[in-house]
């Protein structure tokens, strides 16, 4: 539905609500936010959904593919899927050398204008190199903590490194963590 105001009710669906009820009601968004649910609420710009659910979308924490695409891939074109598949917001989650992860995370921030292109990425979540053991990744992956590589990596992902695993049983650990 596009919309020509900030403005704008989902109307008539079977809402799912906070305390896990559905209620027959109307969704009111205003500035991209829900302002108000109510039982019949309208406004100039209106989608009626006849009695279809009305849920919240997925929330990907944790995510490295889906469909043909990478998370180091095309960041718009791995939205499409994540979007086709009920996720609202998703975390890209990069495992791999420190330099390839900072590589990525620079290329998908020019390509996306600084991730304003792609607005239901949460943010990026690194999954190496402060890990234990690689897992299903390649131990070339995996580092020490240090306070240099740590900085190349924050600078690399200029602000937006929302969620970074470290194995806290590694040297270093608790004090890069805090």
């Amino acid at each position: 539905m596009k919309t020509n105001s900030s403005t704008f009710v989902v109307a008539n669906g079977r809402v799912l609500m906070a305390n896990g009820e559905v209620s027959f009601a109307s969704i009111r968004v205003e500035n991209g936010r829900i302002a108000s649910i109510a039982p019949h609420d309208k406004a100039a710009d209106m989608l009626d959904v006849d009695g279809a659910y009305v849920v919240p979308g997925i929330i990907d924490i944790h995510t490295h593919g889906i469909g043909y695409e990478k998370a180091s891939g095309d960041l718009r074109a791995y939205a499409a899927q994540e979007a086709a598949r009920g996720a609202t917001t998703f975390f890209p989650t990069l495992f791999g050398p420190p330099n390839a992860t900072a590589e990525h995370l620079r290329r998908h921030l020019k390509e996306t204008d600084g991730l304003r292109l792609v607005p239901q990425v949460g943010g990026f979540r690194l999954e190496s190199p402060y890990l234990a053991a690689a897992g299903g990744g390649l131990s070339d992956d995996l580092a020490p903590i240090s306070q240099d590589l740590t900085d190349m990596l924050l600078k690399a992902g200029e602000g937006h490194i929302r969620i970074w695993d470290i194995s806290p049983e590694i040297a270093g650990a608790p004090e890069a963590i805090r």
